[in-house]
């Protein structure tokens, strides 16, 4: 006969896993690093104002080209959108690049909006 235990199992077994919780640990440093460079554009010199306002372009530019393969639709807007917040505390030091990431932030309005689904119509 097996012993019953004397605290139930149950709560042990639904704690996280350790790897979970450096999953989770990872996602919160990369949305606080992401938060962080939203609040910090505004303040930095003109000069590293145009190197991050190229990186973005740059980003921008290669996502639309060749999105990572694991990235859905979602997680593709997500990301520009979240450049397009950078790029607000950048505008004005460079009219001209402020003018090339606005017509490709537009462009990713032609991006697939959802995941496409095998048609099951056909066999």
């Amino acid at each position: 006969m097996c012993p019953v235990p004397a605290k139930p199992v149950k709560p042990i077994i639904s704690l996280p896993s350790a790897d979970k919780l450096k999953r989770d640990m990872t996602r919160v440093a990369v949305l606080l690093r992401k938060q962080l460079q939203i609040e910090h554009a505004p303040h930095i010199s003109p000069q590293a104002q145009l190197v991050k306002l190229a990186d973005k372009i740059s980003n921008v530019r290669d996502t639309l080209a060749s999105p990572p393969a694991d990235w859905s639709p979602e997680r593709k807007q997500a990301y520009f959108d979240w450049a397009a917040a950078v790029v607000a505390g950048l505008r004005g030091v460079h009219p001209g690049l402020d003018g090339v990431f606005d017509g490709l932030y537009a462009r990713r309005l032609a991006l697939p909006r959802q995941a496409k689904r095998p048609d099951s119509s056909r066999a």
